[in-house]
């Protein structure tokens, strides 16, 4: 795991519950998962000893929904979510947030950082150990969404591999704010988007149900492009938590986007600490893993893998290149296109 940091501006506050999993978890199992191959249904993912695609992806795209957090725990989330209401702020992407809560709440660390949690995720996905992002601006991050005729968050694919989302109000009097995904691979689901208009024929699309208040779903949001659609009405505020991840495997495809959130004070850090772990564990699989001694080709490629690692990081971090995540603007029907890091041309 990635080292916890202190912020240049906030402090933990030291007026909240001591985070314990005994007390604020109650651990259920989803219904049913669907995979991203075909998109079929399935009642467990398939168990095996690693990764089903070759750049570690995974195999699950999304969960129906089950429950972490017990009532106690979740009666402390709304606490700290209440108290961090004056943090609000606004992008592109999703029309309200808070970040930050993983520099102000040491239950908040704990939750995302929690064993047992992470291995409970892990078991779901069937082949994929999940860690915590090292960007501890995304511990829990607070999406608000309210009726005012435009999309909680725009069509895109996520910056991090996996998230779970917990919904955290009452949306039964809630007409709109659905998450809904399109059901293609993410180029095709984006060209439907473009061609549509942003407002994709039910035949391409499924609403992804949270369930009841408390409930959860997991998600891997870096290959499916989902939006959170326009509200309608709304007795409260649309209120989801959202708790990333990556797989423990340094060597998987890198969904991380350091434009996206470049402008927070504590971006770069989070960013060089990452892309460090990745060329570290890239290095040290080659010596501890379950293979024969390597040969020269072997470290030298290695340690190309892991010179290109911290290369795009000093390239992204100096503002000499952009790796822009892709969206489409609903309001101004327009695509801002995705634009990753060549890092073969380096």
């Amino acid at each position: 795991m990635a080292p916890l940091l202190p912020h240049p501006e906030f402090k933990l506050d030291p007026n909240e519950p001591i985070y314990d999993p005994d007390i604020h978890l109650s651990l259920t199992e989803p219904d049913f998962l669907v995979l991203l191959d075909k998109f079929q249904r399935v009642s467990k993912a398939p168990k095996i000893d690693r990764s089903l695609t070759s750049d570690g992806d995974g195999q699950l795209a999304y969960t129906s929904p089950f429950r972490v957090l017990s009532d106690e725990g979740y009666r402390v989330l709304c606490m700290i979510i209440d108290r961090d209401e004056a943090y609000q702020k606004n992008d592109d992407i999703a029309t309200t947030h808070i970040r930050d809560c993983g520099y102000r709440s040491k239950w908040i660390q704990d939750f995302n950082r929690c064993p047992r949690v992470l291995n409970h995720l892990s078991n779901i996905t069937g082949d994929v150990q999940l860690l915590p992002v090292a960007y501890q601006l995304f511990y829990s991050q607070v999406n608000i969404g309210i009726a005012n005729g435009l999309n909680v968050t725009q069509y895109h694919c996520d910056s991090v591999p996996y998230v779970l989302l917990l919904r955290a109000s009452d949306m039964s009097k809630t007409i709109g704010g659905d998450l809904q995904m399109v059901e293609r691979e993410s180029k095709e689901a984006f060209h439907l988007i473009e061609q549509y208009k942003g407002e994709v024929p039910d035949e391409y699309t499924r609403k992804i149900e949270y369930g009841d208040v408390n409930s959860c779903v997991l998600m891997q949001g870096s290959r499916i492009a989902h939006r959170v659609t326009p509200i309608d009405s709304c007795s409260e505020p649309r209120i989801t938590v959202v708790n990333s991840y990556i797989t423990s495997n340094p060597s998987a495809f890198d969904y991380a986007r350091y434009s996206f959130y470049k402008k927070e004070p504590t971006a770069a850090l989070e960013y060089a600490i990452h892309k460090t772990w990745r060329a570290n564990g890239q290095m040290l699989e080659l010596a501890i893993g379950n293979h024969p001694y390597p040969t020269r080709h072997h470290i030298v490629e290695r340690l190309t893998m892991a010179i290109n690692e911290l290369t795009q990081a000093r390239d992204l971090i100096s503002d000499s290149k952009s790796d822009q995540i892709g969206y489409f603007d609903q309001k101004n029907q327009e695509t801002y296109k995705d634009r990753p890091v060549d890092i073969t041309m380096m």
